[in-house]
């Protein structure tokens, strides 16, 4: 289990924290964020790259942040690999059990199973330079597993392959994790390589952890609007409470009232969101909950069928989206905002 406590560091005019998390083995932590939110920074001080300026690192209970970087336990994988050219896939895995000092011998054995689980023992003989984007990942994965490291740092080492590639070493890397029980930090800013490979997930935002949690907490409930709006929620309205009782939610911008399946905030006015999956078209009678009238206009159809609605006498407008063999949501329409889908969120956090 890896363990960060309060962790802050300045690197140039950037500040990064304070930071806290825990990775247990066997797990996969995603650190998910936009460019320049730290992501990098963060795991370069795991290394020992950056100094920190308060808060620890441990290993277990074993502070290990005053340790050099090859004392610290850490496989890494950067985005380039860092393959060495001028030596073969063999070479290249046993170089950082060497560099560490460690006798490769006693390995062994589990080099093998690594090296039969990622498919690469064919390649052993060859060098770099000749090995496809992908086997070059799975080399490089191999490497960082080779010294039974106590984690695992990926540092969006898939971000220049095409996409079924990317999928298929998702896979792959979330087989080993599992099979050699070892924890992983992986930076990222690609929500689908987030969610697929990770079992918990911080979303990191100008040096700080804006929410943390499993994917389902970050999906189902996101904490802010800053958060929201990375996770890609559009439909994010001021809003205000409409009758005593806390469940009816007014949206003065559209122009509607909706049924909250949550008591709302005792503050106002605040911030609502729906996310745009969420929404389903209705027939004009139906007795859905939350029925709007508007117009629908199709924006685009591929992947999805993304659709623009207009709440009748609204002066704004909600994005749904629908799977693109989806019937109905065209011209006039209605809609419904099931009341669980409606979303609460703080603007300042």
């Amino acid at each position: 289990m890896i363990r960060i406590e309060g962790l802050t560091l300045t690197h140039g005019d950037f500040r990064l924290g304070p930071i806290d998390l825990r990775i247990e083995r066997g797990s996969c932590h995603a650190l998910l964020g936009p460019s320049g939110a730290g992501k990098s920074t963060l795991v370069a001080a795991l290394l020992g790259l950056h100094p920190l300026e308060g808060g620890s690192i441990l290993r277990g209970e074993r502070p290990i942040h005053t340790l050099p970087v090859h004392k610290r336990g850490f496989g890494y994988l950067p985005q380039h690999l860092a393959l060495f050219p001028h030596l073969s896939v063999e070479a290249n895995i046993l170089y950082g059990i060497r560099a560490r000092g460690l006798d490769p011998a006693p390995l062994g054995g589990h080099i093998d199973r690594l090296i039969d689980a990622a498919s690469i023992r064919p390649l052993l003989a060859r060098k770099p330079d000749t090995l496809s984007g992908g086997e070059r990942q799975r080399v490089a994965l191999v490497r960082a597993l080779a010294p039974r490291p106590d984690a695992l740092l990926l540092d969006e080492p898939f971000g220049a392959l095409d996409r079924p590639l990317r999928r298929e070493l998702w896979e792959l890397t979330r087989f080993l994790v599992e099979t050699f029980d070892t924890a992983v930090v992986l930076v990222t800013h690609d929500l689908e390589e987030a969610f697929t490979l990770a079992d918990t997930i911080s979303i990191l935002i100008d040096g700080q952890i804006r929410q943390s949690g499993t994917k389902e907490e970050l999906f189902r409930r996101p904490a802010s609007e800053a958060v929201a709006r990375y996770l890609g929620i559009v439909n994010i309205f001021d809003a205000r409470v409409a009758d005593g009782k806390g469940r009816i939610v007014e949206i003065p911008a559209l122009g509607i009232r909706l049924q909250s399946h949550a008591p709302l905030p005792d503050r106002t006015p605040f911030r609502v969101a729906f996310r745009s999956d969420g929404i389903v078209c209705t027939d004009h009678d139906s007795a859905a909950p939350n029925r709007i009238e508007g117009e629908c206009r199709i924006l685009e159809t591929l992947p999805a069928r993304r659709i623009r609605f207009i709440p009748t006498g609204s002066r704004e407008t909600i994005e749904i989206t629908l799977p693109r063999d989806a019937a109905g949501c065209e011209g006039g329409c209605a809609v419904s905002i099931p009341p669980e889908e409606i979303l609460f969120l703080d603007p300042e956090a």
